[in-house]
């Protein structure tokens, strides 16, 4: 291990954790070290889980008042920190300045915001009218232990979306945030402990655990006392959650992957779709689920689409996303940017034209920005999810070639749809097995439910929708005074 300034423990019912193993984080643009972080193992997932569930009785049964003020002091507290974390997001996760004030940070903050002041009735439940004599009531209540497990995108933003609606609902928490960046997320926990002190809440109530590899995410997963998981990351991983969750038969909300297709009909604005999907590039660099990875173009526009890119291609600045001339940083890791070259050169073998930035720094995890054109749906590079900054292009004729190449890979997380005919965009994206679809735009509705068809994922996340997966339904019956029942 290469000597860190900084060690970082895991928390446990409100106190520091270790077990004196430490993996190294590292600043993905100068590949220096961050940070020595807790190694966590199994059985200190064990030591954590009970934690939360022996604090679970008391935090369930406090008033809704008090679990927000726990919300907003946690966001006061973030709030304070903005300047810090905003640098700490590009050092830990290397985005761009600009995405890391807005996005990484400014979004958590908010999201953390809306929930400190939630109403009530958001975990209300309709219950059904008098019937047979007989009075039903329906109701929520908290599932217990819920573990929230994080990628490595948007490690703050995604952890506050998993936490905050458990804690809002009355559950605890096992944070468990992704091995290559999780100091954003140590801040949360530590900006919720201080909150959970200053309203005399358990401090079990919130435990974060940090580790290296996979095997502490599938102790949490696979613990009796586990009775819920949230996690978001690749396909893979969500597929041996969804077996290793199963005998104990856990609620699941299951965020993975994506390989967004944008379809720009014969009507299209070429300049509208080459903006839009040009994010694919600078935001995160391509590591983002729902990223528009596929333009499947109408011969009509196909051409200029193409001319398009390649202007954007050449105008991309590249360098430390410190700089805010920077449009593409580097991707998290050595191992990534491995795997996103390795698709891309499958292109070439497969007879795709690819073309790519080569004007890389010497230094940090930089892959080359790419266009990839005369792609089809067969080839592999449009199949599987770059999780990069690569773009491909395929011709396609009419709606009907468009839509089956688009619903032709196994996932189904975004899609998008191009043309200033609303009536036929409608039904182009009523044909498509995303569970989300953009019409003439690529960016997705803050309060709109989320998540993924097929093997893009299970359940949704957003407002009351987030609460399903951490929220069990429990029906009261009691008879009617006075009424007639068996």
């Amino acid at each position: 291990m290469t000597t860190a300034t900084v060690t970082v423990p895991a928390m446990v019912g409100g106190e520091p954790y270790t077990t004196g193993r430490w993996y190294d984080t590292v600043d993905p643009t100068t590949e220096r070290v961050l940070a020595a972080v807790a190694d966590c193992s199994a059985q200190d997932a064990d030591t954590a889980v009970h934690a939360a569930a022996d604090a679970f009785p008391t935090w369930s049964a406090l008033s809704p008042d008090r679990r927000r003020t726990v919300l907003a002091g946690a966001a006061a507290r973030l709030a304070e920190r903005r300047h810090e974390l905003v640098g700490l997001a590009v050092a830990d996760t290397g985005a761009l300045t600009s995405v890391a004030e807005k996005t990484q940070v400014g979004a958590a903050i908010a999201r953390l915001d809306q929930w400190a002041a939630a109403p009530d009735d958001l975990l209300a439940v309709p219950s059904p009218a008098d019937r047979a004599g007989l009075s039903s009531t329906v109701r929520r209540t908290p599932v217990g232990v819920v573990a929230c497990i994080s990628p490595y995108n948007f490690p703050l933003l995604a952890m506050v979306g998993k936490v905050v609606p458990a804690l809002f609902a009355g559950n605890t928490v096992v944070l468990k945030p992704a091995p290559q960046d999780p100091l954003l997320v140590v801040a949360l926990a530590e900006a919720l402990r201080d909150a959970l002190a200053d309203a005399g809440a358990p401090a079990g109530t919130v435990n974060l655990l940090t580790g290296a590899d996979g095997d502490l995410g599938a102790a949490l997963v696979r613990h009796p006392l586990v009775r819920a998981v949230s996690f978001t990351g690749s396909t893979a991983v969500g597929i041996t959650i969804h077996q290793d969750a199963a005998p104990t038969m856990k609620r699941l909300l299951l965020e993975l992957g994506g390989k967004g297709a944008v379809i720009a009909r014969a009507d299209a604005d070429p300049a509208d779709v080459v903006a839009a999907v040009t994010r694919t590039w600078t935001i995160q660099s391509g590591q983002v689920c729902l990223t528009p990875a596929r333009i499947i173009a109408d011969a009509a526009v196909h051409d200029d689409i193409v001319i398009g890119l390649r202007a954007a291609l050449d105008g991309l600045r590249i360098g430390d996303p410190r700089d805010p001339a920077t449009t593409v940083g580097p991707v998290i890791s050595a191992a990534q940017r491995a795997r996103i070259e390795e698709l891309t050169a499958s292109a070439e073998d497969e007879g795709c034209v690819v073309e790519r930035r080569r004007d890389l720094p010497a230094t940090g995890f930089f892959t080359p920005p790419t266009l990839i054109t005369g792609a089809m749906p067969d080839h592999t590079v449009m199949r599987e999810e770059a999780f990069g900054p690569v773009l491909c292009v395929m011709r396609a004729t009419g709606d009907d070639e468009a839509v089956a190449a688009a619903n032709s890979t196994r996932y189904a997380l975004s899609d998008y749809v191009f043309s200033p005919d609303l009536d036929a965009a409608r039904a182009v994206a009523a044909r498509l097995h995303a569970a989300q679809v953009g019409i003439n735009t690529t960016v997705r509705h803050p309060d709109a439910p989320f998540g993924g068809n097929r093997a893009s994922g299970i359940g949704r996340s957003g407002g009351a929708w987030s609460l399903d997966a951490c929220t069990d339904i429990q029906t009261i019956t009691t008879p009617v005074p006075g009424g007639t029942h068996a």
